[in-house]
């Protein structure tokens, strides 16, 4: 029992049988620096970019004609026929949404058998500045 306890003795005090100490000795400390960044090139456009430029980017617009709370449990009691009240009268503008931003109001009308929103209102910009600061 002795040899044992001898062999494991020594390769504790050899520096090269311990692999955690081979570990630490090996790894060189990193060295650290802020990173540099060249300057960035002036742009030409000083004022805001021309809306032209997206004019083919594509969004998607939804309309929105109200909205509800209701608890999960009457939520799973919904079936066939049940009837959703939502917080907007029949009367009041519905919301045109693109990107879940409200752009616009309107009312509901029916074009060829479609639904459609004739736009009676369009959101002023800093409406929609202040939607999209709430957003983030």
């Amino acid at each position: 029992m002795s040899e044992g306890t001898e062999s494991q003795t020594d390769a504790s005090a050899d520096p090269a049988a311990d692999p955690a100490a081979q570990i630490s000795d090996s790894a060189a400390e990193p060295t650290v620096h802020p990173a540099e960044f060249p300057d960035a090139a002036p742009t030409r456009h000083r004022g805001s970019m021309p809306l032209e430029r997206f004019s083919d980017v594509q969004v998607e617009v939804a309309v929105e004609i109200g909205r509800v709370t209701m608890s999960i449990g009457d939520l799973l009691n919904l079936g066939h026929g049940s009837v959703v009240e939502l917080n907007r009268a029949l009367s009041d503008p519905v919301s045109v949404m693109a990107q879940g931003v409200r752009i616009a109001s309107g009312e509901v009308v029916v074009v060829d058998d479609r639904f459609a929103v004739r736009i009676t209102e369009i959101a002023r910009a800093d409406d929609l500045s202040s939607a999209t600061e709430d957003a983030a």
